[in-house]
This record gives structure tokens, sequence and C-alpha cells, in this order.
């Protein structure tokens, strides 16, 4: 009889057997390089199949080119002349965002349309694709909207955006120095490109230099015309004012003041006149009690008097000498003494006569110092009363000066504006020029791109004999798993 009747039923819960997981071991290194071995055609095959792709893409790519410029922009304008209608004074922290804005201006529109219209870029294939001729695929871009309507086909447009695209602006840190980049198929038109950039950017400049002098120039003529009339009206003002009030000026003062002023030296002379006419005046009356023989003073001497005079001392002098020979006593002695007497008149009639003509001089110096002073005194009372209307005069003086000094400054300022619309004062230069590119910027050199493009198709080609590798090892008969379901019968017949 057998072990195990199988015509028994079996009783009690079916037992399940549970086989502990079993990591996956990881593949050493040498099984790692066995793989390697056995899968060495893929690698090579991928390295090939990568180079030939990578020759393959280099020679359909188009190549480009890069020129460059450098522009420095210093933050301190040229100081042709003074009061500069666009001058620019950076302050400590501007020169930088002077130099951010002024790299933003050469990526501006205005500046690359001139260079564009310079170039005649509109007219370049490169930068103005034609369009399509046929009406197949317009009709489906048009369809799908991908069609532009034709007011933004202007080629100058068109080639504005493309030229935006190969344009590259970067400021250095630190620096006021720009680097400005263009990109083209052609290393000298790229060259061409970066210089009529720079060109551009100057024009462009000295164009809004002159605008603004333009704007200054013409907004300063048109209040000139408005303060030129406001210094006629107050000149007038001044003109009626002074007819009013009689105030007559000469040489920037007014008639009274230089009435009075010559009048108080004319008093001061005529006094001093006076005073010597009276001090001859009373020598002279001193003189009129003296002896003939007395000596007169200096101021009183006449040639008529000093004639008479010598005769008199003369005739005193034969006289003595006579009476000394004759006697007093003699006869011829009384015609000496007559003689005397008569010269005695003669001299004391000229003594009155030089008296009445210091007196007269006197007179008359009292006389002009009583007609000064009576003028300086009218002077005086007119100048009291011009000077009360003088404050009203001086008001309306100031506010004529302070008009026209505005409107001279204003005149001024308006004929500098003038001036600089025709200077450059920009202090911007380019310090490297663009000259064409020896190497192309893209695709990269060969030299660069074929060992990459090797080492890549030999990392593929190793990655797929790994995983082929590995794929074979999973084939492997598993004659463990196929004994597995007998063992579990076996288990169960057992327990039962």
């Amino acid at each position: 009889m057998s072990m195990f009747d199988f015509a028994t039923p079996l009783r009690g819960e079916p037992v399940q057997v549970v086989l502990p997981q079993v990591e996956p071991e990881r593949p050493s290194l040498g099984a790692i390089l066995r793989r390697l071995k056995r899968g060495a055609n893929f690698i090579i095959l991928g390295g090939l199949f990568m180079l030939a792709t990578a020759i393959a893409v280099l020679g359909l790519l188009t190549p480009s080119y890069t020129s460059s410029i450098q522009v420095l922009i210093d933050p301190s304008d040229l100081r042709v002349i003074e009061n500069d209608v666009s001058a620019r004074t950076p302050q400590a922290d501007s020169g930088v965002s002077l130099a951010e804005s002024q790299a933003r201006v050469i990526q501006s529109d205005n500046v690359l349309r001139r260079a564009i219209l310079k170039l005649n870029l509109q007219d370049d294939d490169e930068f103005v694709r034609p369009d399509w001729d046929n009406p197949v695929v317009n009709g489906l871009k048009r369809a799908l909207g991908m069609l532009p309507p034709p007011a933004s086909r202007d080629p100058v447009n068109l080639a504005l955006d493309t030229l935006r695209l190969k344009l590259g602006v970067r400021r250095a840190e630190r620096t006021f120095v720009i680097d400005v980049y263009v990109q083209s198929r052609d290393p000298e038109k790229a060259a061409r490109i970066a210089n009529a950039i720079g060109d551009a950017y100057f024009a462009e400049e000295a164009a809004a230099r002159t605008e603004a002098a333009k704007r200054a120039s013409d907004g300063l003529a048109a209040r000139l015309n408005a303060l030129r009339q406001d210094v006629e009206d107050a000149e007038r003002k001044v003109v009626a004012y002074r007819e009013a009030n009689k105030l007559v000026a000469s040489s920037g003062r007014l008639l009274t003041d230089q009435q009075l002023s010559d009048l108080n030296q004319q008093l001061v002379t005529a006094s001093i006149r006076t005073a010597e006419a009276r001090s001859r005046l009373d020598q002279a009356r001193s003189m009129k009690l003296g002896d003939a023989g007395t000596a007169l003073p200096e101021m009183l001497q006449s040639l008529e008097m000093q004639a008479l005079r010598q005769q008199f001392a003369t005739l005193s002098r034969n006289t003595a000498e006579l009476a000394t020979r004759l006697g007093e006593r003699h006869p011829a002695m009384a015609e000496q003494y007559a003689q005397q007497r008569d010269l005695q008149r003669l001299i004391q009639r000229e003594k009155e006569r030089i008296i009445e003509t210091t007196q007269k001089d006197y007179d008359r110096a009292a006389a002009s110092e009583a007609a000064v002073r009576k003028n300086l005194d009218r002077v005086k009372t007119e100048t009291v009363a011009s000077d009360r209307a003088n404050v009203g005069l001086r008001e309306l003086e100031r506010s004529l000066e302070s008009r026209r000094g505005v409107y001279e400054a204003y005149l001024r300022r308006a004929r500098e504006a003038s001036e600089q619309e025709r200077l450059n004062t920009t202090n911007v230069r380019i310090i490297s020029p663009a000259t064409p590119a020896r190497t192309r910027t893209w695709p990269p050199s060969p030299k660069v791109v074929l060992p990459v493009a090797l080492v890549l198709g030999l990392i593929l080609g190793a990655g797929i004999a790994l995983m082929l590798g590995d794929r074979r090892e999973e084939r492997r008969p598993a004659s463990r798993k196929a004994d597995l379901p007998v063992a579990a019968r076996s288990f169960r017949a057992a327990d039962a």
C-alpha cells in the first residue's frame, strides 16, 4: 500500500510556502570587463556612428562669424564751453547707470536703423528672407495664422528684427567699456556691421545733442520776445517818471546832484577868494596911513607905485646930499622939498587907487560868494524834493535792471544754445574697431566637436554592450524554480 492515499481528501488549511527574496547581485568589475570585451563591436560602432553624425551635422550647419567693437563711455563730457545745455556732471553712483543707459541706446531702433540704411541690409538675403512663392505653403501659413500681414513686411523692419537677434551688447563689470558683438555668415560683413553700429551710435548721440540744443534755442528765442517787451515797458516807465518829476540825469547821475556837488566846490573857491580880497583890503587901508617910503605888501605892488617910490627914494637921497653941501636954508632946497611933496601926493593918490581897486575886488568876491550860496540853497531845496521823487525812481530802475538782467541772460544763453547746435561734446570713442574674425563662432571647431562626439559614441556603445550582457545573464535556465511545485505537493500530503 502506498504511503500516500491520493483518494483521501485533504484536511486542514493549505500551506503557503514563501521563499525569501534574493536581491540581485551587483556585477563585479571582472563581469563588467567581460561584458565590455564581448560588446567591443558595439563600442567601436557607437564611436564611429557619432563621428559620422558629427561630421554630417558640421557639414550641414551654416557657419557664423562674430566681430566686435569696444566703445568707451566717459561720464564727464568735453568742456568745450561753459554752461552747456546738456552737460553731464556725474554723481558718485551715476556713472554705471549712464553706461547701462548708453548700452541700451546702442541697441535702440534708431541706431540699428541707421546702420541698416547705411549698409543696405534690407536688401541682404541673410537679414531679409524672400517670401515663399508656393501658394500651398502660403495658404497653410495663412490658415494657421503664421503669415504676417503685408503692412509688417517692411524690409527695414525685417532687417531690424534679424539684426537684433544677431547683436549682443555687454558691459564688463566696474568699467565704462561696452562690447558690441555682431554675428554674420561673412566675417567681413560682421565687421562692417559692427563698425557701422558704432558710427550710427555716434551720429545718434550727436543728433540728440543737436536736437536738445535746438529745442533750448527755440524755447529761449520764443521767450526773448516777451522779455524784450517787458524791458521796453520798464524803460518807458522810467522815462515818463523822470519827465513828470523833472529828474534830469547826466552820466548816470541826477542833474541836481551834479549841481549840488559843483556848487559846493564853487562855494569853497568863492569863500577863499573873498577871504583873500578882504585881507588885501585891510592891508591897503593900513598902507594908507603909512609914510610914502613905507614898504608895501607884495600883493599891493604895482608898476606905477614902484616907479613913484623909486623916484621918491632918489629925490630923497639927492635932497639929503644937497642939504649936506648947501644947508637947509639954501634957496635950492625949497625946490627939492617941493618936488618931494609932489611925489608924496602922487604916491598917496596911487594908494587910494589901489585901495579902491582892492575894495572893488572884495565886493565882487563877496557878491560872487553870496550868489553861489543863494544857488546852493536853491539847489538844496530842489535836491530835497528830487530825493523824495527819487524813491519811486529807484524802485522803477531796480525793476528795469532786474528785467534787463534776465533778458540779457536769456539772450546770451540763446546764442550759446544756437552755437552748440554745431558742437558735439560727447566724450565717447571707439577703443577697438571691428576686424574680420579668423575663426567661426558657430558651429564649434572640429577639433572640439569630433573628440567629444567620439567619446560620446564610445560611451553609448559601452552602455549598449553592458545592457546586452545583462540580458544574456537573465536568460539562463533556473532549475531551482522548476522543482518548486513538487516540493509543495509533498509537503501538503505529509500534513494530511
